[in-house]
């Protein structure tokens, strides 16, 4: 756990965008319901969130890169490099993403006549461009979206299926990514609905909240067994993370209790419980990506086992 502390901004980027994702493409789900089309401008509203979630991820990153001009030199080797690859399709998501939104959210604004400051000048330039697209671009938006956003959690996966890292070489860092996606993102998706008073697919997305948590409970087990089993020819493992099952335990404890407190909010229709829900879920996803970094090792000298 402690090796993992020293990649915090990594596990804050990973986690955050991962969420992000999944959020968005939930949410498309929704606008394409009859309900979600009648409330489109509220939850294009508070769709700020998910790109403001976004950029503090990738404030973080750059953290970890020393400066954001490394950030850049990064895209140098896209194609070849996994990390440039990374980079560079978080950065199309972010900018498709945040482009689709603020076309969508500033013809709402202009036609809501929602007056802010600087806002609706703004709102209402971009408006013009919206005004201009063809008919159904929205739908079209964010399909491309969404399926930048898939590509960028394989991405994210590939970078980490390194030959000589045994611990993270499997078939379960593709799935605690996916399943953190799908995980937060259900969690997100359901503060969001309430935030945008939509009812539709609330009690959906709490009950797939519930169902990815043990899912992701029975692929933690299944890698705890694979890490058992995995050392080089100096550490085993679990070695480099010694109270790896305490934290496991403490990881879904959190995520129970904010599960609990996700379902809870349906009935109250409470933004502060459903939030407080995704909060603990996040934490606990963070310990877990905490732990993954914490269990680097290379292969070494001899590969005993793994």
């Amino acid at each position: 756990m402690g090796a993992g502390l020293h990649e915090l901004p990594l596990v804050f980027f990973t986690v955050f965008a991962q969420a992000v994702i999944g959020c968005f493409i939930a949410l498309s789900f929704v606008l394409a319901t009859q309900n979600g089309k009648i409330a489109e401008n509220r939850l294009h509203y508070v769709m700020v969130i998910l790109w403001v979630l976004m950029a503090l991820g990738f404030i973080a990153s750059t953290t970890h890169l020393g400066s954001p001009e490394r950030a850049f030199n990064a895209l140098n080797r896209v194609g070849s490099s996994d990390l440039s690859n990374e980079i560079f399709t978080g950065s199309i998501f972010f900018a498709l993403g945040a482009g689709y939104w603020a076309l969508a959210t500033a013809a709402f604004l202009q036609k809501d006549g929602v007056k802010l400051p600087l806002v609706s000048s703004l709102a209402n330039l971009i408006a013009l461009i919206s005004s201009k697209l063809l008919k159904g671009w929205a739908t079209l938006g964010r399909i491309v979206v969404a399926m930048s956003g898939v590509v960028f959690v394989g991405a994210m996966a590939k970078l980490y299926l390194i030959p000589t890292v045994p611990t993270w070489n499997s078939i379960f860092t593709p799935l605690s990514f996916g399943l953190t996606a799908l995980l937060a993102g259900s969690a997100l998706t359901v503060v969001l609905l309430q935030l945008a008073k939509v009812e539709t697919g609330q009690v959906l997305f709490a009950k797939l909240a519930a169902l990815f948590a043990v899912i992701a409970l029975v692929v933690t087990f299944f890698h705890y067994q694979h890490l058992a089993q995995t050392k080089n020819a100096i550490f085993q493992a679990l070695d480099l993370v010694p109270g790896y099952m305490t934290y496991s335990i403490i990881r879904f404890g959190l995520i129970a209790v904010g599960v609990v407190a996700v379902f809870i909010s349906l009935k109250k229709q409470s933004v502060l419980l459903s939030g407080l829900g995704f909060v603990l879920i996040v934490a606990g996803e963070l310990i877990a990506r905490t732990l993954f970094y914490g269990t680097h090792m290379t292969v070494g000298l001899k590969a005993l086992g793994g």
